[in-house]
């Protein structure tokens, strides 16, 4: 009877279930999700130049410091709806929340031409803003989501497919743009049609998404059994009260807020000017820009359904522990970033070596994946969305700062010297981050992830004080 059980788990744990399908549906809306998120990135490009596109539509008179300012405001409103998302996710499930927040940015994305034409910077700021709060409950949602429909045994892989729609968004948007911003569209074309999609798969989500197995309608009964008992020693079936005093007094998590900060600083000055830099530094148009842009992404999207595979296979076989995993995923993510940005620092490459080393830079950044990102859901999958809504939330501070930073160091888009200080930058935070997830970060599931647990230590000290 048990050695059936066990083979029936067996072959649940290896067949195409509902929860692959579940994670087949937030790849796609996290695709979607960063789509709309870098499409002003090379948008930007044609709205301010049209002799880089479609030369029949308006050419915005927008200085470096306005163009800066309008790709940072997205970050002033994702930065202060997500703790909130994660505690509204934990208790009332994800499903919802990223339906709501897609379907707000995709009507937004839609009245972006206008916004910018009509209304000027100060209106398309306000645009972006409103966008940014409403993809803020994204990463928790999901977050949550996931922590109820990722058995163990596939969480690394599953968890990493389902956030890697963030680089495939980036690789279908940045040359897509492109092909938009020159075609009879023009750059407008940009925005109507990443609207039109997200609307598209807000209405399928809506209908087939479930906020776990539980209340998944056709679901069956063996995989409903395989996921459930796969969670059972971490996850609760109802809301716990958030333990916020032993959350902020956790050093794991202190570790997971400082590798987030420096991983978004490093990360986001290369996301929203790598397009700028190509077009003035690398001299190439729109639509080689968008694929060039692209490139990277397209490796790290590979690597990171690598890294997951082969995170899961060690798991399985033991062969490390969780915590040195996640500090060697980290670590390749990082400091093998550093090493290439502060190549293109220091010697003075070729286009093609710059855009290898751009590549690698970003590529190896995939790691981050398998390190840090999965982090939350090791150390309390209880809280998973609000731990990462705490520490996405802090570290878009420096997604706003990033672009604004840039501003400040490149004053001529055509000198390479300035950007290189800017990759120097990038490498140094990327180096330091590291470095302090190396020395304290961990895997282990903390006690406070387990109310029960904290229940009885309160007890204990007051029997004992």
């Amino acid at each position: 009877m048990e050695n059936n059980k066990k083979e029936e788990e067996k072959n649940e744990e290896f067949s195409w279930g509902e929860r692959h399908k579940q994670t087949l549906l937030l790849f796609f809306g996290m695709v979607i999700s960063y789509g709309l998120r870098i499409n002003l990135s090379v948008a930007i490009v044609a709205m301010t130049d049209k002799s880089s596109a479609n030369t029949h539509f308006i050419e915005l008179p927008w200085n470096e410091s306005s163009k800066s300012t309008v790709l940072s405001s997205f970050f002033w409103g994702y930065l202060i709806t997500q703790v909130y998302a994660g505690q509204m996710a934990q208790k009332y499930g994800g499903k919802y929340f990223v339906s709501g927040a897609l379907g707000v940015s995709g009507v937004l994305t839609i009245l972006t031409p206008a916004s910018a034409i009509h209304g000027g910077v100060l209106v398309m700021c306000a645009n972006r803003m409103v966008q940014g709060m409403a993809q803020g409950f994204i990463f928790p949602a999901v977050n949550v989501l996931l922590s109820k429909w990722a058995p163990a045994s596939e969480k690394g892989r599953l968890i990493s497919f389902v956030f890697s729609g963030t680089q495939f968004g980036s690789l279908v948007m940045l040359p897509t743009a492109g092909l938009l911003a020159s075609s009879s569209g023009g750059w407008p074309a940009i925005f109507y049609v990443g609207g039109a999609f997200t609307l598209v798969w807000v209405l399928v989500w809506s209908l087939t998404g479930a906020n776990s197995p539980s209340e998944h309608q056709t679901i069956s009964e063996a995989e409903k059994k395989f996921i459930i008992n796969s969670l059972c020693n971490t996850t609760s079936n109802k809301p716990l009260p958030t333990p916020w005093g032993k959350i902020f007094k956790s050093i794991p998590m202190w570790t997971l807020i400082i590798a987030h900060l420096t991983q978004n600083l490093g990360y986001w000055i290369l996301l929203t000017n790598m397009p700028t830099y190509i077009n003035y530094i690398l001299k190439f148009d729109i639509k080689s820009n968008g694929f060039l842009s692209a490139m990277p992404y397209l490796i790290m999207w590979i690597l990171i359904i690598t890294f997951s595979w082969i995170s899961d296979y060690i798991r399985a076989h033991g062969l490390i522990t969780n915590t040195n995993q996640r500090k060697i995923w980290n670590s390749l993510a990082h400091w093998g970033g550093a090493l290439a940005l502060f190549s293109l620092y220091l010697f003075d490459t070729s286009t093609t070596g710059a855009i290898v080393l751009l590549t690698a830079a970003l590529g190896l950044n995939s790691g981050t994946f398998t390190g840090f990102l999965t982090n939350h859901l090791d150390l309390a999958p209880n809280f998973a969305g609000t731990l990462l809504g705490i520490t996405n939330s802090i570290a878009n501070i420096t997604s706003i700062l990033g672009p604004l930073l840039v501003g400040f160091v490149v004053t001529d888009n055509c000198n390479k010297d300035q950007w290189g200080i800017v990759f120097l930058c990038s490498a140094s935070v990327f180096f330091f981050g590291n470095l302090f997830y190396v020395i304290f970060g961990t895997a282990d599931t903390q006690l406070w992830n387990d109310s029960s647990i904290n229940n009885k230590i309160k007890t204990d000290d007051n029997e004992n004080p």
